[in-house]
Parts: C-alpha cells; sequence; structure tokens
C-alpha cells in the first residue's frame, strides 16, 4: 500500500528538480519592522505555491491513479467576507469510493492593474467555494515566514484530505474542519457555534453516525484516499 509518506517523499524530490528559489525566514528572531507591513519585496518568488499544487497533483496521479481535471477559471466575488475565484485550477479526483475531490486553485493576485503578480495558492474540496486554506495569507514582507514554513503549510492540508479521513463543514460566513489529529472553525459574520461541540459533530460523521449539523450547514466527508 502506498503512504502518506512516500507520496510526500515522492513530492519532494520532484520537486527538488524543478530548481526554483527558496528563502529563508528573513526574521527569525525579531519583530517585524513597521515598514515590512506595506511592502513586497519579490511577489514573483511566491510562484512555488504553484509548482507544489501541480506535483501533488502528478504525483496523486501517478502513484493513486488520481483523475486530473482542468477547471475553467471563475472571475473573483466575495460573499460573507470571503474572496472567491481563480485563474487556473485542477480538480484532482481518487477512485475510491466516500473520498472528496481536491480542488488546487491557481491566482494571480493584484491590488492594483499594473501591479506585480502575487501567486496565490487556494485548496479546496468537493467545490470550489468550499475553500480550506491559502497560501501566502497575505505576501507582504513582514508576514513572509520563509518558503520551508510555505510548502509545509501546503504539505500538510494536502495530506489531510488524501490521507483522511476529513470532514468540513460550511454555514453561511462560517465553516470548520476537522481531522483525526485537530481541527479548526472560523466565522465572518454574526452566527457563532461552540468550538467543541462541532468538532464533535464532526468526528461522529467521520465514523459514519447518522447526525445532523447545525440548521443551514452543509458537510462533506472525506474517506482516506490509500488503501
Amino acid at each position: 500500500m502506498v503512504t502518506i509518506d512516500a507520496l510526500q517523499g515522492e513530492v519532494d524530490a520532484r520537486f527538488g528538480r524543478l530548481g526554483l528559489p527558496s528563502w529563508a525566514d528573513p526574521h527569525p528572531d525579531r519583530r517585524p519592522h513597521d515598514d515590512e507591513y506595506s511592502r513586497l519585496t519579490d511577489p514573483g518568488r511566491h510562484v512555488v505555491v504553484h509548482e507544489r499544487a501541480r506535483v501533488w497533483a502528478q504525483v496523486l496521479r501517478d502513484r493513486l491513479g488520481a483523475r486530473v481535471d482542468r477547471l475553467p477559471a471563475e472571475p473573483m466575488t466575495v460573499a460573507h467576507g470571503q474572496r472567491y475565484g481563480f485563474d487556473r485550477g485542477v480538480r484532482v479526483m481518487s477512485s475510491r469510493p466516500g473520498t472528496l475531490p481536491l480542488l488546487l486553485l491557481e491566482r494571480d493576485g493584484r491590488d492594483r492593474p499594473g501591479d506585480a503578480p502575487l501567486p496565490v495558492l487556494v485548496l479546496a474540496v468537493a467545490r470550489t467555494d468550499v475553500t480550506l486554506a491559502q497560501w501566502p495569507d497575505c505576501g507582504c514582507d513582514a508576514c513572509d515566514s520563509g518558503s520551508a514554513d510555505l510548502l509545509e503549510a501546503v504539505d500538510g492540508s494536502v495530506r489531510e484530505v488524501v490521507g483522511g479521513p476529513c470532514v468540513v463543514l460550511q454555514g453561511p460566513g462560517w465553516g470548520g474542519r476537522w481531522v483525526p489529529n485537530g481541527g479548526s472553525a472560523y466565522s465572518r459574520g454574526a452566527e457563532r457555534h461552540e468550538f467543541r461541540a462541532l468538532m464533535e459533530v464532526c468526528r461522529r460523521l467521520a465514523a459514519g453516525e447518522d447526525v445532523a449539523p447545525p440548521d443551514g450547514t452543509k458537510a462533506f466527508v472525506g474517506r482516506s484516499w490509500l488503501g
């Protein structure tokens, strides 16, 4: 059986052969200076997140037989304080029953016309609006923690979906995610839910129990892609 660590090793090896830029945390032992919050020194180097996602898609196809389909671009929109839309993307689907499709969505972010694009990767499951994370979070020099930290975050989220089980809850302006070793939740509106109660619902859904999430909530339950 292919393990998640074996997949990670293959991703590391293939990615290493691309010769892409890497950089250290520019402030490992100090607080960022005030002017770093308004500075974006080299946005183009963040292309590493796009390339990392492409390598993951290739490895999942080659090692697990996953299907990889290109997605048409979607225009940028904002709903419940969350930005949606992308310039390029793929849907990666396992043939194993009960698994969640993994969506790797690329943006060329610009604050103003004429700005150099900031490569952004959005990870979603099942649908393009069921987003789990995006990288970089900001892109400014102050928020930069180095390329290794960035790639580790991408890898960790892909591993959670592929390794499974993974449960995602999506409500109006809020959401939650559960995996066996932890979970997270966010709210961008007035609606609030008790974190432990949400995680318990997710855990029970992952176990196959017939449990109802909060009213108006969509639940996405994914099994492991691995045998």
